[in-house]
């Protein structure tokens, strides 16, 4: 038997339950690989949380299966130690396991590149840290990998979550039904701790990753390596050349729409001026209420994934 230890954590209502099939799937695959799995799952995030931390030390990996909400979750329990984070796409969106380059719907490529990564060098990737403030803090460590979402777009994503369609699709449908009431939000930042700014924008996201809504890339120049986060906004734009705007995205031409800027960033402080809450999304899930700050952690993440240098955004 193989020393080598892998937790396996997998989300049993990703994807209308499609994940709890692939993870058993994912499991049979690494055991009779010679692997060592112990499984970590658990009826909600909290459990699954606690369970991975109480044998973390003891992993070589950890491999989660589901969208990029469960993709997050590993995340948060592997930055900044040793274990590897393996990913087996099994969600709704799936955005992160785009940007890499992995498989979809296709479990046993999935599994062969995780055992062909484990002889490989370690690919260290970026991540995000979340940290709400006051009665907005969480009460544990909030990480993302792929992208913070901070306006309109997290209004989207809220709406989209609540809906049983295709990712595509319900994003879609969520954009049209939040878009007639929409108006946009007022801002204070301060970047990289510099003084604070007000501003009137539609959209702020941050990205690392730059994909997001089964495919949108809001950032297309963005990387998951290079020791920076993109401040996304959008600014100056009314309801019917926003409608016009996300199609763009998907595209990734929509950069030299007036009122889209960009800017690399290590750091920034955000919340609303006055006006109504406003909570946070990252990798498709809810997170602090405004203000927040968030914050890049360089290398944080050590992959357990078969890419190379320039093979991944």
């Amino acid at each position: 038997m193989s020393r080598l230890r892998i937790g396996l954590l997998a989300n049993p209502t990703a994807a209308l339950g499609t994940a709890h099939r692939v993870g058993r799937q994912v499991r049979h695959l690494l055991r009779l690989a010679g692997i060592s799995v112990v499984d970590l799952s658990g009826p909600s995030a909290q459990v699954a949380r606690a369970r991975a931390l109480e044998v973390r030390e003891t992993l070589t990996a950890l491999v989660v299966v589901g969208g990029d909400g469960t993709v997050a979750l590993g995340a948060e329990i592997v930055a900044d130690t040793p274990v590897r984070l393996g990913i087996v796409p099994a969600g709704s969106g799936n955005d992160f396991a785009r940007a890499l380059g992995l498989p979809l719907n296709d479990a046993e490529e999935c599994v062969r590149i995780l055992l062909h990564a484990l002889s490989r060098p370690v690919v260290a990737i970026d991540a995000i840290e979340i940290v709400g403030t006051g009665e907005h803090a969480l009460p544990h460590r909030s990480v993302a990998l792929g992208n913070v979402n901070l306006g309109f777009d997290a209004l989207v994503n809220a709406r989209a979550n609540s809906a049983g369609r295709v990712h595509t699709l319900r994003y879609t449908t969520a954009l049209l039904r939040e878009l007639p009431a929409f108006t946009p939000f007022p801002y204070w930042l301060e970047v990289d701790g510099g003084e604070r700014i007000e501003l009137d924008a539609t959209m702020v996201t941050l990205a690392n990753s730059g994909i997001f809504g089964g495919g949108m890339r809001v950032a297309p120049e963005a990387r998951l390596d290079d020791g920076s986060l993109e401040l996304v906004t959008l600014e100056k734009i009314g309801r019917a050349e926003l409608l016009r705007f996300f199609p763009r995205v998907f595209r990734g031409t929509h950069t030299s729409v007036d009122g889209f800027g960009i800017r690399p960033v290590r750091e920034i402080s955000i919340g609303l001026r006055h006006g109504r809450a406003l909570r946070s999304y990252a990798d498709g899930e809810p997170r602090a209420l405004l203000p927040i700050t968030a914050r890049l952690l360089p290398g944080a993440v050590r992959l357990l994934a078969d890419v190379s240098e320039g093979d991944y955004p």
